[in-house]
């Protein structure tokens, strides 16, 4: 893909690629049944995740309507293998991580004219903290959590997952895109 074929670039444009969006969905179902998308850490919130990032990567590629299923499936994964009540609530597990198949799309598009590294990195982030305000945010209004903790646990993890999201999610949504274009390809 050229330079300028990556400023062209809209997520979802076009055929959806089914073996993408499939493969997304089964590394999403990976992560969270195998515990891989939840890293321990010695802090109050426990884990920190990993599990947003195929949401946000199908957000990128497939467009927010199939980062949505993607978040669906990450919030259903995440609800069942939970140890938690809180992570077990569907408002905090399952809305919020839908949400984080919107936003990045949306991130994505509205900065049209900035380089494409920009475009994607802000996309991540974004990405990344819809899953912690609107997972911690729902936390709070279903009482699981009080307003302070929420914060302590939005700064010590909110900004270690967004920087890794950036180094992971750019690369990825660069080398799928032409893995999509390949396959895309294949099937004309």
């Amino acid at each position: 893909m050229t330079k300028s074929n990556q400023d062209e670039f809209i997520p979802g444009e076009g055929r959806n690629c089914l073996p993408i969006i499939g493969g997304l969905i089964l590394f999403s179902v990976i992560l969270g049944t195998t515990k891989l998308g939840f890293i321990p850490v010695p802090t109050e919130a426990k884990h920190a995740t990993t599990m947003h990032l195929p949401t946000i990567v199908a957000s990128l590629l497939e467009g927010w309507p199939v980062g949505i299923i993607v978040g669906t499936v990450f919030g259903i994964t995440s609800m069942y293998s939970a140890g938690s009540p809180l992570a077990q609530d569907p408002l905090v597990a399952l809305v919020p991580r839908m949400l984080v198949g919107f936003t990045p799309y949306f991130v994505y598009i509205g900065l049209k004219g900035y380089n494409d590294y920009v475009r994607l990195g802000m996309s991540a982030v974004v990405g990344t903290l819809t899953n912690t305000v609107f997972f911690l945010g729902m936390a709070v209004v279903q009482g699981f959590l009080g307003v302070d903790q929420a914060i302590s646990i939005a700064l010590v993890h909110g900004l270690p997952e967004a920087m890794v999201a950036i180094i992971i999610v750019i690369p990825a949504v660069l080398i799928l895109r032409r893995g999509r274009a390949f396959i895309n390809n294949l099937q004309r």
